[in-house]
C-alpha cells in the first residue's frame, strides 16, 4: 500500500487590499498617492492647525490670479478679458466674481453707515423741505429715509441688478443670453463698487466734501466707461455700437433708479400726496 501523498501546504492567506479611502466632502473614491478628491477637488483633509488656517486666509488674498486682491486689477484694468475668459469658459484662473461683488457691496454698504454718508444726504433734503413749509412729521420721515437707504444699501443696490441686467440683455440679446447678461453687470457691478469704495475714503472722509447726487454720476461713468471698453473688447461690438449700447443700458439703468428712488421716498415720505 503507497504511503498517502502529503497534503498540500494552504497557500500563504493574502493580506485583502485596503479599502480605498473615500472622500468626506463628497465621499467619492480618493485614488491612491492623489493629494485631492477627483470628483469634488477638495485636498486630503488633515486636522487643523494655526499654521494651516493662517495659510489658507493668505492664500486667498496673495495667491497669483485667484486673489481678491489680484481680481480687484482684472476688473478696473483688463474687465474685457476677463468676461470675454468667462463667457468662453475660462473660469478658473479667477476669483468668483459673485462672491467678489458681494464682498465690495457689503465694503461699500459699511463704510456709507460709519461716515453717515446717505443720512447727511438727508439732513441736506430736510433743509431743502424745512424752507418750502415742510411739517415736523414729515421731516422726520426723511431721516428715517435716509437712515434706512443707508443701512440696507447692499440690498436695494444688489435687488436692482435683476432689472439692470434685464435691460443689458435688451440690448445685448444678439450676443448674450440673460444669464450672462446679468454676468455682465456683475463685472461692471464690481468696477463701481471699488470706485465707490474709493470715493466715499477720499472724497467724503479725507478731503471733507458734502455728500451729494455725486453717487448716481459716478455710476453712470462707471456704466458708461466699462461697458464700451466690455463690448468693445470682449463682446467684439464696433466702437459706434459699443458706445451707443453703453450709453443706452447706462440711461435705462438710471432711469430705474431713479424711478424706484423716487416712489419709494415719496411713498414713505408724503404718502403720494403734495404738501398743501
Amino acid at each position: 500500500m503507497l504511503p498517502a501523498a502529503p497534503l498540500p501546504a494552504e497557500a500563504p492567506e493574502t493580506p485583502a487590499a485596503p479599502a480605498p479611502d473615500a472622500c468626506l466632502n463628497c465621499a467619492g473614491t480618493l485614488l491612491a498617492g492623489a493629494g485631492y478628491c477627483p470628483h469634488c477637488g477638495q485636498p486630503r483633509p488633515h486636522r487643523l492647525s494655526t499654521a494651516h488656517v493662517l495659510h489658507e486666509i493668505l492664500h486667498v488674498f496673495t495667491h497669483a490670479d485667484k486673489s481678491i486682491f489680484g481680481f480687484v486689477g482684472q476688473v478696473l484694468t483688463r474687465p474685457a478679458r476677463v468676461v470675454a475668459d468667462y463667457l468662453a469658459g475660462r473660469r478658473k484662473r479667477y476669483f468668483n466674481p459673485f462672491q467678489f461683488l458681494l464682498l465690495a457691496v457689503g465694503v461699500a454698504t459699511v463704510l456709507a453707515v460709519q461716515l453717515h454718508y446717505y443720512e447727511r444726504i438727508g439732513e441736506q433734503v430736510q433743509l431743502a423741505m424745512q424752507a418750502h413749509g415742510a411739517p415736523a412729521a414729515v421731516l422726520a420721515r426723511v431721516g428715517q429715509y435716509f437712515h434706512a437707504v443707508g443701512k440696507f444699501f447692499n440690498v436695494w443696490w444688489l435687488a436692482l441688478m435683476p432689472l439692470h441686467a434685464l435691460v443689458a440683455w435688451a440690448v445685448y440679446r444678439r450676443r448674450l443670453n440673460y444669464a450672462e447678461s446679468f454676468f455682465l453687470l456683475v463685472i461692471v457691478g464690481s468696477v463701481f463698487q471699488l470706485y465707490l469704495i474709493l470715493a466715499l475714503v477720499s472724497v467724503f472722509l479725507v478731503v471733507g466734501l458734502e455728500p451729494g447726487s455725486s453717487t448716481a454720476l459716478l455710476q453712470a461713468t462707471v456704466y458708461v466707461g466699462y461697458l464700451t471698453w466690455i463690448g468693445r473688447g470682449g463682446l467684439g461690438l464696433r466702437w459706434p455700437r459699443a458706445v451707443g449700447s453703453a450709453l443706452v443700458v447706462s440711461m435705462l439703468a438710471g432711469v430705474i433708479n431713479y424711478g424706484l428712488n423716487w416712489l419709494a421716498f415719496w411713498g414713505y415720505v408724503m404718502h403720494f400726496r403734495v404738501p398743501g
